[in-house]
């Protein structure tokens, strides 16, 4: 396959830069080089079509590569006229051109030299002439005349021969012979031809060749550059790993030469550091010994036999009642005993826990001794001062509170009446002294005769339809004047919103409410929603026959909240089966209602425990433990009784 040169390259690159930009109305060079490309390696038309059409417009991809085919067949027809029937320029097909191709081809041909045909034998001939140069007489009478004469094209008829080495050598010799034999009737003077120098100077300069061969056939220069190797140390080596010393570059010219002579000038001056100036001043006291630092030895500190005998005594006692603990607990809540009584603190039953201690804890801080036998008073444990506990502030609001006053109906229209009269005279002032205008007379139809008088008369019709329409604007301003002040349905929530919160920060009231049954949705749902419409935090624990309710508020939702629980929810309705398989009324009870001081729970939800412990520790997370031990221990109260 044979490629272009970039001297073809070159002659190609601006007539496809014009195809492109009569055909696409742009140019890339990247569509161009890639058009090259494929030219270069010869592709046929469909091919060159193809690869056009993943990179341009499909549409136009047929129309250009049309364009780019025709004109890449004259180049190549012109090249082949131009090297006499050499190869074309496009290379060698790798493939022989199909009959489609050949018809296309000689379509396009007849096509482009189609006005060929316009001109006759006598016009082609006087075209085709080759132009007669005007030359002077004496060069016409000096120039290839006799037999050595070139005949010129056409002459005889037949094709122009190219001369061989022969002929031009022969040609050049008889110019010359002419050009000698021109300056000899000019008498003009040929030039002297230099001397060759003397013996002695040839004989320097062939040694001197001789002296520089011999060197440089001891050199052994490399067939292609060398690659410079640079070790772990940061050294060039050669390729057996010796350091070599690369020759640095000297300038030559005059100007570089005094720039490096700078340079090393000024590397050459060192700079001067100034160094501060600090006065020692040493202050000593002949007084004062001069020691030196001494390292105190430390002493060896022993720990106290049984020590940790001791410790691990106590972890095994510590050990030993927890998991008492944990057993008593167990037979608590298997007998239904409540853990409110704490028998899982208790100390464990034997001799030691019946004995009454010798001493309270509370006197052994006063007194000295460990019984009451011998006792005095410890030194220091009484003394005129006196402990005051730390008073807390109370829960209640400081604010100073005042008292709405509120109006009967008829001090309330008699407020009204006043305050309109008053607004009727500032308007009037108004239209008196001119700032606004006055406000139409207010016709209806009942007086209609009254106000207008004549004028009803000549046209009643008009007139009617006038008062009608004052009528209805005046409806239409007041329905919109009403519209106007009705609050959105985002302020009415809010106002809804603002009028259940209530400000807890001096004080929140809880209530706990204890159920024995719970299992309801439709009750659980009225539970958590009136919780959450009275904007209202708590929780709801169920557990068997022990269901605890606890909720947070303000007083006034307390007391929606209690009477939803105690008179809107009809409890007795549902019914229960105990563990003996006994049926029972639902009941709810009222454990305990208060103040605390902050919110303990977040917004209400249901927490179902299987024991009795998790009940408690969910209790216990929020630091109210004690509802559920009142809760629990009311109930297990309630069932003995029962």
């Amino acid at each position: 396959m044979v490629q272009f040169d970039d001297q073809d390259l070159a002659s190609l690159e601006p007539k496809l830069h014009k195809i492109f930009k009569r055909e696409l109305g742009f140019y890339e060079s990247d569509i161009l080089n890639h058009t090259l490309k494929l030219i270069n390696k010869g592709v046929d038309k469909r091919t060159l079509e193809s690869q056009l059409s993943l990179i341009i417009d499909k549409k136009k991809a047929p129309k250009l590569s049309d364009e780019i085919w025709n004109f890449m067949d004259e180049y190549n027809l012109i090249k082949e006229a131009e090297t006499s029937g050499g190869e074309s320029l496009l290379g060698k097909r790798s493939r022989e051109r199909t009959q489609d191709e050949e018809n296309y081809t000689e379509s396009s041909k007849k096509k482009k030299y189609d006005r060929a045909h316009a001109y006759d034998k006598a016009s082609l001939d006087r075209i085709q002439k080759a132009p007669e140069k005007k030359v002077k007489e004496e060069e016409t009478s000096t120039s290839f005349g006799g037999d050595g004469g070139v005949k010129k094209e056409g002459e005889d008829g037949k094709p122009f021969k190219p001369p061989t080495k022969e002929e031009i050598s022969e040609m050049l010799k008889k110019t010359q012979e002419m050009i000698e034999a021109r300056k000899k009737s000019l008498n003009v003077k040929s030039e002297v031809k230099a001397e060759p120098p003397p013996s002695g100077a040839m004989a320097a300069i062939a040694a001197l060749q001789a002296s520089i061969a011999a060197k440089m056939s001891k050199v052994n220069l490399p067939a292609k550059p060398v690659p410079l190797i640079i070790d772990d140390r940061g050294r060039t080596v050669d390729s057996s790993g010796q350091a070599i010393q690369l020759t640095a570059h000297v300038p030559t010219l005059k100007a570089n030469q005094r720039a490096q002579e700078k340079k090393t000038e000024f590397a050459k001056v060192p700079k001067e550091v100034i160094k501060p100036q600090v006065e020692e001043t040493t202050f000593q006291d002949p007084r004062i010994g001069q020691r030196g630092a001494l390292r105190q030895s430390r002493k060896l500190i022993f720990h106290e036999a049984g020590k940790f005998q001791a410790e691990a005594q106590r972890l095994r006692m510590k050990s030993q009642l927890e998991k008492l603990q944990s057993e008593i607990s167990v037979n608590a809540r298997k007998t239904g005993i409540s853990s409110a009584t704490q028998l899982a603190k208790l100390v464990p039953k034997g001799p030691k826990s019946e004995k009454e201690p010798d001493i309270e804890w509370w006197d052994q801080v006063i007194l000295g001794s460990t019984d009451y036998d011998d006792w005095k008073l410890r030194e220091g444990a009484i003394t005129s001062l006196i402990e005051h506990p730390i008073q807390l502030k109370p829960l209640e609001d400081n604010r100073p509170v005042s008292v709405p006053m509120f109006l009967t109906k008829q001090e309330q229209k008699k407020l009204r009446r006043q305050n309109r009269r008053e607004a009727w005279k500032e308007k009037q002032d108004k239209i008196r002294l001119g700032l606004i205008m006055p406000d139409e007379a207010k016709v209806k139809m009942s007086n209609l005769m009254r106000v207008l008088g004549n004028e009803q008369v000549l046209d009643p019709t008009k007139v009617e339809a006038q008062v009608r329409a004052q009528m209805a604007k005046r409806k239409a301003d007041h329905e919109a004047a009403n519209e106007e002040r009705k609050l959105t349905p985002a302020e009415r929530k809010e106002k809804n919103a603002r009028k259940l919160k209530e400000d807890t920060t001096f004080g929140v009231h809880v209530a706990v409410y204890r159920l024995k049954n719970l299992h309801n949705p439709a009750k659980k749902w009225k539970l958590e929603k009136n919780a959450q419409q009275l904007y209202m935090t708590g929780t709801v624990v169920l557990f068997q026959d022990v269901n605890v309710v606890v909720v947070e508020g303000g007083p006034k939702q307390q007391k929606k909240y209690k009477q939803l629980m105690m008179t809107r929810i009809k409890w007795e309705e549902d019914t229960y089966k105990d563990k003996d398989g006994e049926e029972h009324n639902n009941l709810c009870e009222l454990v305990w209602e208060g103040e605390t001081k902050q919110r303990n729970f977040g917004d209400i939800k249901f927490k179902m425990c299987t024991t009795e412990g998790v009940a408690r520790d969910h209790f216990k997370a929020a630091g109210v433990e004690h509802y559920w031990d009142q809760a629990y221990g009311t109930a297990v109260l309630a069932s003995a009784e029962g």
